[in-house]
């Protein structure tokens, strides 16, 4: 199996960390975030998280990866050859991934998930008994999300949007839209809902040798269309008795409810005032993710 992999040695005496991307993305989101593109990898994250993306810093965010990199820890991943095809399917990608980690000479490994990512990890440590030291997830939909689920109030937006959108902008503004209704309809993103069969059948159970961490934010605007934020947008066209908890202020950052993001049986959870994808490129939530690998590094 062929896949797009990086990876950077580090010390021979750290366990190697292995990052999974979400639904929709691919390896930019850790490597090169300015060159990231999600939404069926068409749209430019750095467009939707500007603030995260200053004009004086042209390189962009430092990202957990570069910083582990830099600590000394062999990191490692790469882009899903189906982004936004079936979990089962990423998860044989993660099982060629770890059989390279372990051919360069590291028995320890370390994962990182965000989004779907995570459950991508919970899926393979399922079905391996191969030593992993840790799972740290973030913006995991551990219970699913019910975003999926709006889909049907959606279809009206774009024709409701169009007329408030500025001229010289709708090409730009009525892109993002379409992509974010396709990305709200697609087949992958059902297979979050919690009634899914992947929930039903993913039976996996707490390893003793794992540590388990997950973070999770409640900020759920997303982005800005036309000085309207996402989810103020969908507030106005899907009713108040069905408005999902991952777009409700404190409630969620977006796309997973802070209750879902808990890992049900991690050692150490998290909560931030944070959207979806700020999660990746905050200060305060890597310095969480390095100390919990430092101090599983110590033993």
């Amino acid at each position: 199996m062929k896949l797009d992999i990086v990876a950077y040695q580090g010390e021979a005496g750290k366990p190697a960390v292995l990052f999974i991307h979400g639904l929709g993305m691919d390896k930019d989101i850790w490597v090169n975030p300015s060159n990231s593109r999600i939404l069926g990898g068409m749209f430019p994250l750095k467009v939707l998280l500007k603030k995260c993306f200053p004009d004086d810093a042209p390189g962009g965010p430092r990202t957990l990866f570069d910083i582990l990199r830099q600590k000394g820890y062999t990191v490692v991943t790469w882009s899903q050859k189906r982004p936004a095809g079936p979990i089962n399917a990423a998860v044989q990608e993660l099982q060629e991934v770890v059989r390279i980690v372990r051919g360069m000479d590291h028995r320890l490994i370390l994962l990182i998930g965000h989004s779907r990512g995570g459950l991508i990890a919970r899926k393979y440590l399922a079905g391996t008994d191969e030593p992993v030291q840790a799972l740290i997830t973030l913006a995991t939909p551990h219970h699913g999300s019910t975003v999926a689920g709006i889909a049907r109030y959606v279809t009206p937006l774009a024709a409701w949007l169009a007329p408030v959108i500025p001229k010289g902008e709708k090409g730009t503004l009525r892109f993002a839209l379409q992509r974010v209704l396709e990305f709200l309809r697609s087949r992958a993103l059902r297979e979050l809902l919690p009634e899914s069969t992947f929930f039903q059948f993913l039976n996996d159970r707490p390893m003793e040798s794992v540590y388990y961490a997950s973070v999770g934010g409640t900020s759920p605007n997303l982005f800005t269309l036309s000085g309207i934020a996402v989810p103020d947008i969908f507030e106005k066209i899907i009713p108040a008795t069905v408005f999902p908890e991952e777009m409700k202020q404190g409630k969620g950052d977006g796309l997973v409810s802070a209750e879902s993001s808990r890992l049900p049986w991690c050692h150490e959870h998290y909560l931030f005032g944070l959207n979806h994808a700020e999660l990746l490129f905050n200060e305060r939530v890597s310095d969480i993710v390095v100390s919990i690998i430092e101090n599983i590094n110590r033993g």
